[in-house]
Protein backbone atom coordinates (compact mmCIF):
# COMPACT_ATOMS: atom_id res chain seq x y z
CA UNK A 1 0.00 0.00 0.00
CA UNK A 2 2.15 3.21 -1.12
CA UNK A 3 1.58 6.59 0.43
CA UNK A 4 1.36 10.05 -0.49
CA UNK A 5 5.27 10.18 -1.07
CA UNK A 6 5.37 6.61 -2.96
CA UNK A 7 2.56 6.34 -5.38
CA UNK A 8 2.85 4.46 -8.28
CA UNK A 9 0.18 5.88 -10.66
CA UNK A 10 -2.06 8.55 -11.15
CA UNK A 11 -5.72 8.17 -11.27
CA UNK A 12 -7.34 9.82 -14.75
CA UNK A 13 -8.18 13.17 -14.50
CA UNK A 14 -11.23 13.81 -12.45
CA UNK A 15 -11.05 11.00 -10.52
CA UNK A 16 -10.96 11.96 -7.00
CA UNK A 17 -13.18 14.88 -8.11
CA UNK A 18 -15.45 12.25 -9.16
CA UNK A 19 -15.06 10.91 -5.30
CA UNK A 20 -15.44 13.87 -3.67
CA UNK A 21 -18.72 14.33 -5.77
CA UNK A 22 -19.93 11.52 -4.27
CA UNK A 23 -19.10 11.80 -0.43
CA UNK A 24 -21.10 15.57 -1.27
CA UNK A 25 -24.17 13.50 -2.67
CA UNK A 26 -24.17 10.86 -0.48
CA UNK A 27 -24.02 13.43 2.70
CA UNK A 28 -27.48 15.31 1.69
CA UNK A 29 -29.11 12.17 1.17
CA UNK A 30 -28.55 11.32 4.78
CA UNK A 31 -29.81 14.02 6.10
CA UNK A 32 -32.78 13.69 3.65
CA UNK A 33 -33.00 9.91 4.66
CA UNK A 34 -32.48 10.67 8.60
CA UNK A 35 -35.95 13.04 8.39
CA UNK A 36 -37.59 11.16 6.26
CA UNK A 37 -37.45 7.83 8.64
CA UNK A 38 -37.99 10.23 11.86
CA UNK A 39 -41.30 11.15 10.39
CA UNK A 40 -42.01 8.04 9.39
CA UNK A 41 -41.74 6.84 13.28
CA UNK A 42 -44.10 9.59 14.06
CA UNK A 43 -46.16 8.74 11.24
CA UNK A 44 -46.59 5.44 12.68
CA UNK A 45 -47.13 6.36 16.43
CA UNK A 46 -49.27 9.79 15.62
CA UNK A 47 -51.12 8.28 12.53
CA UNK A 48 -53.26 10.74 10.27
CA UNK A 49 -50.76 13.50 11.16
CA UNK A 50 -48.99 13.88 8.45
CA UNK A 51 -49.61 14.23 4.86
CA UNK A 52 -47.79 11.11 4.05
CA UNK A 53 -48.65 7.89 5.49
CA UNK A 54 -45.77 5.32 7.02
CA UNK A 55 -46.42 3.11 4.38
CA UNK A 56 -45.10 5.90 2.26
CA UNK A 57 -42.07 7.52 4.24
CA UNK A 58 -40.69 3.95 5.02
CA UNK A 59 -39.86 2.91 1.81
CA UNK A 60 -38.46 6.65 0.97
CA UNK A 61 -36.42 6.79 4.32
CA UNK A 62 -34.96 3.52 2.80
CA UNK A 63 -34.45 4.11 -0.65
CA UNK A 64 -32.91 7.93 0.50
CA UNK A 65 -30.22 5.85 3.22
CA UNK A 66 -29.82 3.03 1.30
CA UNK A 67 -29.56 3.78 -2.34
CA UNK A 68 -28.88 7.66 -1.74
CA UNK A 69 -26.50 8.06 0.91
CA UNK A 70 -25.14 4.45 1.76
CA UNK A 71 -24.57 2.99 -2.30
CA UNK A 72 -23.47 6.70 -3.36
CA UNK A 73 -21.29 7.67 -0.57
CA UNK A 74 -19.44 4.03 -0.02
CA UNK A 75 -18.78 4.47 -4.12
CA UNK A 76 -17.27 7.32 -3.28
CA UNK A 77 -14.67 5.55 -0.91
CA UNK A 78 -14.30 2.71 -3.56
CA UNK A 79 -13.03 5.12 -6.24
CA UNK A 80 -10.86 7.22 -3.43
CA UNK A 81 -8.88 3.70 -2.31
CA UNK A 82 -8.99 1.79 -5.80
CA UNK A 83 -6.13 3.40 -7.08
CA UNK A 84 -4.32 3.91 -3.52
CA UNK A 85 -4.18 -0.04 -3.58
CA UNK A 86 -4.02 -1.02 -7.20
CA UNK A 87 -1.61 1.61 -8.60
CA UNK A 88 -3.42 1.93 -11.64
CA UNK A 89 -5.57 4.67 -12.95
CA UNK A 90 -9.21 4.67 -11.99
CA UNK A 91 -10.75 3.52 -15.07
CA UNK A 92 -13.49 5.81 -17.06
CA UNK A 93 -14.36 8.11 -14.15
CA UNK A 94 -16.34 9.85 -16.39
CA UNK A 95 -18.40 6.61 -16.80
CA UNK A 96 -18.26 6.72 -13.13
CA UNK A 97 -19.94 10.51 -13.47
CA UNK A 98 -22.75 9.34 -15.56
CA UNK A 99 -23.19 6.98 -12.91
CA UNK A 100 -23.89 8.98 -9.94
CA UNK A 101 -26.16 11.40 -11.84
CA UNK A 102 -27.96 8.65 -13.14
CA UNK A 103 -28.53 7.13 -9.37
CA UNK A 104 -29.21 10.90 -7.98
CA UNK A 105 -31.67 11.13 -10.54
CA UNK A 106 -33.17 8.07 -10.24
CA UNK A 107 -33.67 8.18 -6.03
CA UNK A 108 -35.30 11.97 -6.67
CA UNK A 109 -37.71 10.45 -8.92
CA UNK A 110 -38.52 7.04 -7.24
CA UNK A 111 -39.23 9.75 -3.62
CA UNK A 112 -41.49 11.96 -5.89
CA UNK A 113 -43.07 8.37 -7.31
CA UNK A 114 -43.84 7.10 -3.77
CA UNK A 115 -44.40 9.99 -2.40
CA UNK A 116 -47.49 10.49 -5.52
CA UNK A 117 -48.91 6.86 -4.20
CA UNK A 118 -46.92 5.48 -8.15
CA UNK A 119 -44.90 2.78 -5.99
CA UNK A 120 -45.68 -1.18 -5.94
CA UNK A 121 -45.45 -0.82 -2.06
CA UNK A 122 -43.00 -3.76 -2.15
CA UNK A 123 -40.21 -3.43 0.97
CA UNK A 124 -37.65 -2.23 1.28
CA UNK A 125 -37.73 0.18 -1.48
CA UNK A 126 -41.46 0.38 -3.07
CA UNK A 127 -40.15 1.59 -6.61
CA UNK A 128 -42.17 1.23 -9.67
CA UNK A 129 -40.80 -1.47 -11.96
CA UNK A 130 -40.08 1.07 -14.79
CA UNK A 131 -37.35 2.70 -11.88
CA UNK A 132 -36.48 -1.04 -11.40
CA UNK A 133 -35.11 -1.33 -14.08
CA UNK A 134 -32.76 1.49 -14.91
CA UNK A 135 -31.41 1.37 -11.70
CA UNK A 136 -30.46 -2.01 -11.90
CA UNK A 137 -28.11 -0.34 -15.22
CA UNK A 138 -27.15 2.62 -12.61
CA UNK A 139 -26.03 -0.09 -9.91
CA UNK A 140 -23.79 -1.93 -12.41
CA UNK A 141 -21.85 0.80 -13.49
CA UNK A 142 -19.27 0.89 -10.30
CA UNK A 143 -18.53 -2.45 -11.15
CA UNK A 144 -17.50 -1.81 -14.36
CA UNK A 145 -15.39 1.07 -13.52
CA UNK A 146 -13.91 -1.37 -10.72
CA UNK A 147 -13.08 -4.32 -13.06
CA UNK A 148 -11.69 -1.90 -15.55
CA UNK A 149 -9.38 -0.44 -12.85
CA UNK A 150 -8.16 -3.86 -11.84
CA UNK A 151 -7.36 -4.80 -15.32
CA UNK A 152 -4.47 -2.26 -14.94
CA UNK A 153 -3.21 -3.06 -11.80
CA UNK A 154 0.40 -2.69 -10.96
CA UNK A 155 0.58 -4.30 -7.55
CA UNK A 156 1.20 -7.82 -7.51
CA UNK A 157 0.15 -8.49 -4.21
CA UNK A 158 -3.77 -7.49 -2.80
CA UNK A 159 -3.99 -6.03 0.02
CA UNK A 160 -7.09 -7.42 1.80
CA UNK A 161 -9.62 -4.03 1.28
CA UNK A 162 -9.73 -4.87 -2.38
CA UNK A 163 -11.37 -8.10 -1.79
CA UNK A 164 -14.55 -6.27 0.25
CA UNK A 165 -14.30 -3.77 -2.47
CA UNK A 166 -14.52 -5.87 -5.49
CA UNK A 167 -17.47 -8.01 -3.74
CA UNK A 168 -19.05 -5.56 -2.63
CA UNK A 169 -19.87 -3.76 -6.00
CA UNK A 170 -19.85 -7.23 -7.79
CA UNK A 171 -22.71 -8.35 -4.90
CA UNK A 172 -25.00 -5.37 -5.44
CA UNK A 173 -26.30 -5.08 -9.09
CA UNK A 174 -26.51 -8.78 -8.09
CA UNK A 175 -28.90 -8.30 -5.44
CA UNK A 176 -31.07 -5.81 -6.94
CA UNK A 177 -31.40 -8.12 -9.77
CA UNK A 178 -33.18 -10.63 -7.61
CA UNK A 179 -35.28 -7.67 -5.99
CA UNK A 180 -36.31 -6.86 -9.69
CA UNK A 181 -37.57 -10.63 -10.83
CA UNK A 182 -40.49 -9.90 -7.99
CA UNK A 183 -41.43 -7.02 -10.22
CA UNK A 184 -42.65 -9.54 -13.24
CA UNK A 185 -45.96 -10.47 -13.30
CA UNK A 186 -45.73 -13.83 -13.41
CA UNK A 187 -43.97 -14.76 -10.23
CA UNK A 188 -45.60 -15.92 -6.71
CA UNK A 189 -46.09 -13.62 -4.07
CA UNK A 190 -44.25 -15.94 -1.84
CA UNK A 191 -40.79 -15.51 -3.86
CA UNK A 192 -41.59 -12.10 -4.18
CA UNK A 193 -41.65 -12.09 -0.43
CA UNK A 194 -38.57 -13.99 -0.40
CA UNK A 195 -36.86 -11.27 -2.90
CA UNK A 196 -37.96 -8.30 -0.75
CA UNK A 197 -36.19 -10.03 2.22
CA UNK A 198 -33.08 -11.11 0.67
CA UNK A 199 -32.17 -7.65 -0.75
CA UNK A 200 -32.62 -6.15 2.17
CA UNK A 201 -30.40 -8.10 4.68
CA UNK A 202 -28.08 -9.21 1.67
CA UNK A 203 -27.86 -5.14 1.19
CA UNK A 204 -26.62 -4.87 4.75
CA UNK A 205 -24.45 -7.86 4.10
CA UNK A 206 -23.17 -7.68 1.42
CA UNK A 207 -22.82 -4.23 0.28
CA UNK A 208 -22.90 -1.75 3.16
CA UNK A 209 -20.94 -3.62 5.84
CA UNK A 210 -18.59 -5.33 3.62
CA UNK A 211 -17.59 -2.33 1.77
CA UNK A 212 -17.71 0.18 4.73
CA UNK A 213 -15.08 -2.77 6.58
CA UNK A 214 -13.05 -2.45 3.44
CA UNK A 215 -12.83 0.70 3.48
CA UNK A 216 -12.16 0.69 7.40
CA UNK A 217 -9.30 -1.84 6.65
CA UNK A 218 -7.70 0.43 4.34
CA UNK A 219 -8.43 4.23 6.64
CA UNK A 220 -7.01 2.70 9.88
CA UNK A 221 -3.85 0.96 8.56
CA UNK A 222 -2.86 4.40 6.55
CA UNK A 223 -3.53 6.68 9.07
CA UNK A 224 -2.51 4.97 11.82
CA UNK A 225 0.41 4.02 10.01
CA UNK A 226 0.41 0.58 11.54
CA UNK A 227 0.45 -3.23 9.69
CA UNK A 228 -2.57 -5.25 9.89
CA UNK A 229 -2.99 -7.62 12.59
CA UNK A 230 -4.01 -10.50 10.78
CA UNK A 231 -4.96 -11.20 6.95
CA UNK A 232 -6.46 -14.73 7.65
CA UNK A 233 -8.78 -12.69 10.09
CA UNK A 234 -9.62 -10.56 7.24
CA UNK A 235 -9.89 -13.43 4.76
CA UNK A 236 -12.79 -15.09 7.41
CA UNK A 237 -14.50 -12.20 7.40
CA UNK A 238 -14.99 -11.48 4.14
CA UNK A 239 -16.60 -14.83 3.71
CA UNK A 240 -19.05 -14.85 6.75
CA UNK A 241 -20.17 -12.01 5.66
CA UNK A 242 -20.81 -13.21 2.24
CA UNK A 243 -22.36 -16.49 3.50
CA UNK A 244 -24.70 -14.83 6.02
CA UNK A 245 -25.76 -12.59 3.06
CA UNK A 246 -30.20 -13.69 2.83
CA UNK A 247 -30.19 -15.72 5.45
CA UNK A 248 -31.01 -12.92 8.66
CA UNK A 249 -33.22 -11.83 6.41
CA UNK A 250 -35.55 -15.37 5.45
CA UNK A 251 -35.53 -15.85 9.32
CA UNK A 252 -38.29 -13.28 9.62
CA UNK A 253 -40.69 -15.77 6.75
CA UNK A 254 -39.99 -18.99 9.23
CA UNK A 255 -43.87 -19.08 9.68
CA UNK A 256 -45.03 -18.49 6.66
CA UNK A 257 -45.67 -20.63 3.76
CA UNK A 258 -41.65 -21.24 2.73
CA UNK A 259 -40.21 -24.56 3.11
CA UNK A 260 -39.81 -26.69 6.06
CA UNK A 261 -36.05 -26.81 6.35
CA UNK A 262 -35.93 -22.77 6.44
CA UNK A 263 -35.97 -22.54 9.80
CA UNK A 264 -33.01 -24.93 10.96
CA UNK A 265 -30.91 -23.13 7.74
CA UNK A 266 -31.59 -19.97 8.61
CA UNK A 267 -30.67 -20.43 12.05
CA UNK A 268 -28.08 -21.87 11.60
CA UNK A 269 -26.34 -19.84 8.45
CA UNK A 270 -27.59 -17.10 9.77
CA UNK A 271 -24.63 -17.11 12.57
CA UNK A 272 -22.37 -16.17 9.84
CA UNK A 273 -22.93 -12.61 10.17
CA UNK A 274 -22.37 -12.14 14.05
CA UNK A 275 -19.05 -14.01 13.05
CA UNK A 276 -18.21 -12.00 10.21
CA UNK A 277 -18.60 -8.82 11.91
CA UNK A 278 -16.75 -9.99 15.47
CA UNK A 279 -13.84 -10.96 13.42
CA UNK A 280 -13.53 -7.76 11.37
CA UNK A 281 -13.87 -5.60 14.29
CA UNK A 282 -11.40 -7.85 16.64
CA UNK A 283 -8.94 -7.66 13.69
CA UNK A 284 -8.95 -3.75 13.55
CA UNK A 285 -8.70 -3.32 17.15
CA UNK A 286 -5.85 -6.01 17.12
CA UNK A 287 -4.51 -3.58 14.46
CA UNK A 288 -4.72 -0.70 17.19
CA UNK A 289 -2.85 -2.12 20.03
CA UNK A 290 -0.20 0.63 20.66
CA UNK A 291 -1.75 3.24 19.14
CA UNK A 292 -5.34 3.40 20.91
CA UNK A 293 -4.03 6.87 22.91
CA UNK A 294 -4.36 8.40 19.25
CA UNK A 295 -7.72 8.14 18.41
CA UNK A 296 -8.60 11.26 19.90
CA UNK A 297 -7.05 12.73 17.03
CA UNK A 298 -8.39 10.64 14.31
CA UNK A 299 -12.39 10.60 14.09
CA UNK A 300 -12.27 8.98 10.82
CA UNK A 301 -10.42 6.28 12.80
CA UNK A 302 -12.84 6.47 15.64
CA UNK A 303 -15.85 6.51 13.52
CA UNK A 304 -14.50 3.04 11.62
CA UNK A 305 -14.32 1.33 14.45
CA UNK A 306 -17.12 2.84 16.73
CA UNK A 307 -19.28 1.61 13.82
CA UNK A 308 -17.22 -1.87 13.78
CA UNK A 309 -18.69 -2.19 17.05
CA UNK A 310 -21.89 -1.27 16.69
CA UNK A 311 -22.23 -3.59 13.67
CA UNK A 312 -21.34 -6.66 16.04
CA UNK A 313 -24.06 -5.91 18.39
CA UNK A 314 -26.70 -5.77 16.15
CA UNK A 315 -25.22 -8.51 13.82
CA UNK A 316 -25.24 -10.45 17.10
CA UNK A 317 -29.28 -9.91 17.44
CA UNK A 318 -29.99 -10.58 13.91
CA UNK A 319 -28.48 -14.08 14.16
CA UNK A 320 -30.64 -14.78 17.41
CA UNK A 321 -33.76 -13.76 15.72
CA UNK A 322 -33.01 -16.12 12.94
CA UNK A 323 -33.79 -19.13 15.64
CA UNK A 324 -37.16 -20.61 15.81
CA UNK A 325 -37.64 -19.19 19.40
CA UNK A 326 -37.46 -16.31 19.47
CA UNK A 327 -38.76 -15.54 15.81
CA UNK A 328 -42.57 -16.93 17.33
CA UNK A 329 -41.83 -13.47 19.27
CA UNK A 330 -40.59 -11.21 17.09
CA UNK A 331 -41.79 -11.55 13.84
CA UNK A 332 -43.84 -9.08 12.15
CA UNK A 333 -43.40 -6.43 15.04
CA UNK A 334 -40.94 -3.49 15.43
CA UNK A 335 -37.99 -5.27 16.02
CA UNK A 336 -36.83 -6.08 12.80
CA UNK A 337 -37.98 -2.04 11.86
CA UNK A 338 -35.35 -1.39 14.88
CA UNK A 339 -32.32 -3.50 13.40
CA UNK A 340 -33.04 -1.93 9.96
CA UNK A 341 -32.61 1.50 11.25
CA UNK A 342 -29.74 1.16 13.50
CA UNK A 343 -27.36 -0.54 9.97
CA UNK A 344 -28.84 2.31 7.83
CA UNK A 345 -28.62 5.06 10.05
CA UNK A 346 -26.29 3.83 12.59
CA UNK A 347 -23.25 1.27 11.50
CA UNK A 348 -23.44 2.70 7.64
CA UNK A 349 -22.93 5.89 8.75
CA UNK A 350 -20.31 5.60 10.78
CA UNK A 351 -18.23 3.09 8.30
CA UNK A 352 -18.76 5.51 5.40
CA UNK A 353 -17.88 8.74 8.13
CA UNK A 354 -14.55 6.41 8.79
CA UNK A 355 -13.73 6.90 5.05
CA UNK A 356 -14.90 10.20 4.62
CA UNK A 357 -13.09 12.05 7.47
CA UNK A 358 -9.72 10.50 5.76
CA UNK A 359 -9.89 11.17 1.94
CA UNK A 360 -11.70 14.31 2.00
CA UNK A 361 -9.22 16.76 3.58
CA UNK A 362 -6.67 14.49 1.08
CA UNK A 363 -7.73 14.83 -1.60
CA UNK A 364 -9.65 18.98 -1.49
CA UNK A 365 -6.21 19.98 0.67
CA UNK A 366 -8.18 21.10 3.97
CA UNK A 367 -8.17 20.64 7.50
CA UNK A 368 -11.32 18.40 8.47
CA UNK A 369 -14.31 21.07 9.61
CA UNK A 370 -13.75 20.35 12.32
CA UNK A 371 -12.44 17.54 14.68
CA UNK A 372 -14.84 17.70 17.48
CA UNK A 373 -18.04 18.43 15.10
CA UNK A 374 -16.84 14.92 13.52
CA UNK A 375 -16.61 13.64 17.27
CA UNK A 376 -20.11 14.77 17.93
CA UNK A 377 -21.66 12.75 14.93
CA UNK A 378 -19.86 9.73 16.20
CA UNK A 379 -21.37 10.11 19.85
CA UNK A 380 -25.04 11.55 18.43
CA UNK A 381 -25.09 8.67 15.80
CA UNK A 382 -24.23 6.29 18.53
CA UNK A 383 -26.67 7.27 21.05
CA UNK A 384 -29.39 7.50 18.41
CA UNK A 385 -28.93 4.80 16.89
CA UNK A 386 -28.67 2.44 19.57
CA UNK A 387 -31.70 4.40 21.61
CA UNK A 388 -33.79 3.55 18.33
CA UNK A 389 -32.87 -0.26 18.47
CA UNK A 390 -33.42 -0.48 22.46
CA UNK A 391 -37.02 1.07 22.52
CA UNK A 392 -38.24 0.21 19.28
CA UNK A 393 -37.04 -3.28 19.68
CA UNK A 394 -37.98 -3.32 23.11
CA UNK A 395 -41.44 -2.26 21.92
CA UNK A 396 -41.52 -5.18 19.14
CA UNK A 397 -40.42 -7.64 22.17
CA UNK A 398 -43.88 -6.20 23.70
CA UNK A 399 -46.12 -6.67 21.34
CA UNK A 400 -44.74 -10.47 20.17
CA UNK A 401 -45.24 -11.30 23.81
CA UNK A 402 -48.76 -9.93 24.18
CA UNK A 403 -49.51 -11.50 20.98
CA UNK A 404 -48.74 -14.78 21.96
CA UNK A 405 -50.12 -13.94 25.75
CA UNK A 406 -53.52 -12.69 24.11
CA UNK A 407 -53.95 -15.41 22.15
CA UNK A 408 -52.96 -17.97 25.12
CA UNK A 409 -54.98 -16.70 27.96
CA UNK A 410 -58.25 -15.93 24.90
CA UNK A 411 -57.79 -12.24 26.38
CA UNK A 412 -57.65 -10.99 22.78
CA UNK A 413 -57.16 -11.89 19.48
CA UNK A 414 -54.08 -11.83 17.71
CA UNK A 415 -55.72 -10.94 14.39
CA UNK A 416 -58.51 -8.81 13.10
CA UNK A 417 -60.97 -7.12 14.43
CA UNK A 418 -59.25 -6.02 18.29
CA UNK A 419 -55.53 -7.02 17.58
CA UNK A 420 -54.41 -3.37 18.47
CA UNK A 421 -55.18 -4.01 21.44
CA UNK A 422 -51.72 -5.47 21.61
CA UNK A 423 -50.01 -2.43 20.99
CA UNK A 424 -51.20 0.21 23.81
CA UNK A 425 -49.73 0.96 26.92
CA UNK A 426 -45.93 0.26 27.23
CA UNK A 427 -45.52 -0.14 23.21
CA UNK A 428 -47.06 3.22 22.93
CA UNK A 429 -44.39 4.62 25.24
CA UNK A 430 -41.70 3.02 23.99
CA UNK A 431 -42.42 4.20 20.36
CA UNK A 432 -42.56 7.62 21.37
CA UNK A 433 -39.45 7.43 22.78
CA UNK A 434 -37.79 6.03 20.35
CA UNK A 435 -39.35 9.38 18.03
CA UNK A 436 -36.48 11.16 20.30
CA UNK A 437 -33.59 8.64 19.71
CA UNK A 438 -34.24 9.22 16.05
CA UNK A 439 -34.06 13.12 16.31
CA UNK A 440 -30.63 12.67 18.32
CA UNK A 441 -29.47 10.28 15.42
CA UNK A 442 -30.67 12.76 13.02
CA UNK A 443 -28.70 15.69 14.51
CA UNK A 444 -25.73 13.58 14.05
CA UNK A 445 -26.29 13.30 10.33
CA UNK A 446 -26.51 16.80 10.06
CA UNK A 447 -23.10 16.89 11.97
CA UNK A 448 -21.66 15.00 9.24
CA UNK A 449 -22.94 16.62 6.25
CA UNK A 450 -21.92 19.57 8.38
CA UNK A 451 -18.63 18.38 8.58
CA UNK A 452 -17.74 17.10 4.95
CA UNK A 453 -19.54 20.65 3.67
CA UNK A 454 -17.50 22.14 5.97
CA UNK A 455 -14.15 20.50 4.73
CA UNK A 456 -14.70 21.68 0.95
CA UNK A 457 -15.66 25.08 1.46
CA UNK A 458 -13.81 26.54 5.04
CA UNK A 459 -11.42 23.65 6.31
CA UNK A 460 -8.12 25.18 6.89
CA UNK A 461 -5.59 24.57 3.52
CA UNK A 462 -3.47 22.30 4.09
CA UNK A 463 -1.07 19.84 1.85
CA UNK A 464 -3.05 17.98 -0.97
CA UNK A 465 -2.22 14.30 -1.58
CA UNK A 466 -1.94 14.77 -5.58
CA UNK A 467 -1.12 11.32 -7.12
CA UNK A 468 2.15 10.85 -9.75
CA UNK A 469 2.82 8.45 -11.96
CA UNK A 470 6.22 6.74 -11.69
CA UNK A 471 8.98 8.43 -13.76
CA UNK A 472 7.04 11.47 -14.52
CA UNK A 473 9.25 14.31 -15.37
CA UNK A 474 9.79 16.69 -12.69
CA UNK A 475 8.29 19.28 -15.01
CA UNK A 476 5.17 17.36 -15.54
CA UNK A 477 2.52 19.02 -13.97
CA UNK A 478 0.33 15.95 -11.93
CA UNK A 479 -3.32 15.07 -12.32
CA UNK A 480 -5.07 15.67 -9.22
Amino acid sequence: MADDQDIRAVPARGGDQIATAHFVAGAAFLVVGGALATLALMALRFDGMFLFTYGRLEPMANLSLMIGFGVISLLGGVYYTLPRLTGARLWAPELAGVGLVATTILVVAGLAAIGLGLGDGRSPLALPWWLDLPMLGALSVPFAVTAGSLRRRRENRSYVSVWYLVGGVAWLPLLYLVYFLGDLPFVASVTVAYANVLFGAGFVNMFLVTVGTGLAYFSVVRELDAPLASRQLAQVGFWSLGIAAGWWGAAQLIFGPGPTWLAGVAAALGLAFPIGALVNAANVSLTLEGSWARLEEKPGVSSALTGLYLCVGAALLAGLAGFRSVTAVVSLTGFWEALEFVFLAGVGPLLVAGSAFSAVPRINGRRLYTPARARSFIRLTLVGSIGVLVTMGGAGLLTGYAWIGGSNSAGFVDAGEGWAQSSTGGPEALWLIAIGFALVALLGQLAYASAVLGTITRGEATTQEVLVPVGAPLDEEPEA
